[in-house]
Order: structure tokens, then sequence, then C-alpha cells
């Protein structure tokens, strides 16, 4: 067992905390999680879970707060890896902890779990595309979204089967919404996020001023602080989303684009110009955080609109991210203004690194 931790010790030094447990001492564990002090709360209450849990995994990933997770990797019947992280790259992570065995622990597998454990992946696949087959139900249609513009795609790919990500679009009386939504979490943990972030996004569009179109953000964003002041009780943490909106104007013919750190680019004829909006962290304070762009839509031949998984997506050697300048580049380079494209593009980029995170890439022409 140590040999497997000097052996992650020494890939990614910079870990919070590392440590191998065996399930029947979780429930009483009083170990070092690390130096993150306000973490004590929610790691116990994984620990608890995983004690008291009758479920069989191999592998769960955890957001804890902000860029902190919590990684729990089964090494056998009954030991388990925790990893606690903040500073190394995730995906090099993630990749080195999946391929993790223990050899000295492979003894305590009995025949019966083995057989248990194959038979595991196709029941929690069920799960999964029940899982995929209730989030599509919020996804509009791309068709439907295209007849509003000279062309349209939309790239959206998710980190795992389901995920955090989704695009939003409403008709109104005088022209029409489309926004890019990133919500907190990955996997089931994200889509839970989406169903209710799309919720409340339905609910802000009933009461949507056009004369205020970021209006419809202030609105979204009191009802989730109601949500997660209401939820205290029962979750450790609340949830969040970044939203890039954007209202066509028929009768003025301007586009507004008010985002709470969702970014996007514009083609005109001169060149290429960045929409970059501001990350927010406190949405008490939302009304005057929403970054708002007004945009002749004269001026304008193209729009992509993308969410922090592009930018954020590290190169075949787990090096560099693409960043705002890669994808500036690939608008630059485009060949075909569509999703196949795009998708190449970041295939190409990425190699044979893992995914990093849900990615949503929006592209419309006017």
């Amino acid at each position: 067992m140590q040999a497997i931790l000097d052996n992650i010790n020494e890939h990614f030094e910079n870990l919070s905390c590392c440590f191998i447990t065996n399930k029947a001492d979780v429930g009483q564990f009083t170990g070092d999680i690390g130096s993150f002090e306000e973490l004590d709360q929610p790691i116990q209450h994984w620990l608890n879970w995983l004690y008291k849990t009758p479920e069989r995994f191999n592998f769960l990933r955890i957001r804890l707060a902000g860029k902190i997770e919590l990684c729990i990797k089964r090494l056998s019947q009954s030991h388990y890896l925790f990893v606690i992280n903040k500073e190394e790259n995730v995906a090099r992570l993630l990749n080195y902890l999946k391929g993790v065995v223990s050899t000295d622990l492979e003894t305590d597998i009995s025949a019966e779990e083995r057989t248990t454990h194959t038979a595991t992946p196709a029941h929690v696949d069920d799960k999964i595309m029940d899982a995929l087959r209730i989030q599509r139900l919020i996804i509009p249609d791309k068709e439907s979204i295209g007849k509003n513009f000279k062309k349209f795609f939309v790239f959206h790919q998710q980190q795992d089967t389901v995920g955090g990500d989704f695009y939003w679009y409403q008709k109104t009386s005088n022209g029409l919404l489309l926004a890019l939504i990133d919500c907190t979490g990955h996997s089931v943990e994200g889509a839970m996020t989406s169903m209710v972030c799309n919720s409340l996004l339905n609910q802000a569009y009933s009461r949507f001023d056009e004369n205020n179109p970021q209006g419809l953000l202030t609105d979204f964003y009191q009802q989730l602080v109601d949500y997660n002041e209401k939820a205290k009780s029962s979750i450790d943490y609340g949830i969040g989303a970044e939203i890039g909106l954007f209202f066509f104007n028929e009768s003025d013919q301007h586009i507004k684009f008010c985002s709470t750190g969702i970014s996007a680019y514009l083609r005109k004829k001169d060149g290429i110009e960045l929409l970059k909006a501001r990350k927010i962290m406190d949405y008490t304070t939302i009304e005057k955080a929403i970054s708002v762009f007004d945009i002749d839509r004269g001026e304008v031949i193209e729009l992509y609109s993308f969410t922090d998984g592009l930018t954020d997506q590290f190169d075949a050697n787990d090096a560099k991210k693409l960043g705002y300048r890669g994808v500036k580049r690939m608008i630059e380079q485009e060949q075909k203004f569509d999703s196949n494209y795009y998708k190449g593009e970041i295939e190409k980029w990425k190699g044979i690194n893992m995914q990093y995170d849900d990615i949503t890439l929006v592209g419309m022409a006017i």
C-alpha cells in the first residue's frame, strides 16, 4: 500500500492530501486531511457515506469547493484510496489514478467479488443512460434554433455521458433568446444541477422584460441564492452556474450579450473581437456584476460563444491549455462553419489526452 502512495506523491508533489484507508475503519477516521480546514466537514461527510453505503464503485470524482476536488479510488474489496487536489493538473491526475492497480491488495478480492465487480458497470451504465435521456429533454432542437440564422451549429460534448453544460433557447414577442449555461459539477452531479438551473431559467423567462435582458440573469441568480439558502440543511455546498445570454432584438436590430463568465467572439468585416466576461463569485451583488455588451447586428458576420471547458482543454502532451488564442486561431483558420470542423480541431488539439471538462461551442452566422 505504501508503494502506491509513494508513487502518487512522486508524480504529484502538490497534492493536498493522499491516503489509503480500510472501509471498516472509515467511520472512525481521524487522520490528517491536509491544509484546508474548511473541508473537514465535507470530507468527513464522504467518509461517513463510504462507511455506510452498500454501493460498489471503482472511481468517484467529487467537487468539494472551488477548484478543490476529492477522488476516491477503490483498490480492493475493502481498501480505498483518497486524494484531495487543488493545484495539480486535473486531467493528468485523473488519467494516472484511473490506471492505479494494487497488486499487493489483489488477494483481498474473492472470486465472488470479481464476479460481482464485472457485472456492476452494465448496471451503472443503465442508470447513466436513463439520466442522459432525462437531460436531453431540456436541450432545445438545433433545427428550430437554426431557422433564425443564415447558419447555425452547436458542438456539445460532456466530459462524461451526462454533465453540467447545456444550452437554452426561447422566442420572445420581439426577438429570441439563446443562452449557454455551465453548471457546477461534472457527470451526474452536473446533470442534476443543470436540471435545477433550467427550471430557474424558465421561471425567470416567464417574467422577461425585453427592455432589460440582463434582468433575466438577475432574476435567475436571485432564485439560485434562495435555492441554495433553502438547501443548506441537506447539502454541504451550494450550486452555481455561469451563463452567456444573447438577446436578438428584431425591432432595433441590436444584439445584447449578457454574461456571468462565458465569453464570445465576433467576426466582423475588419477582424475578430473578443467579448470577455467577468467571472462572478458573489451572486448577492449580481445586478452590478453582469457583463453587458451591446452589438450592432449590421456590423457582425458571425458570433461564437463557448464554455470554459474549451479554453481550459489541455493539449496532447497535457502541457498547455487551448486558451482564448487557440479558440481565435480555430475561428481564423475556419474551413467550414459547422460543428464537424470544430470537433476535428478540438480532437487534434487534445490528441490522446482526456477531455478535461464539459465543452459547448455555438456558432451563429447573422
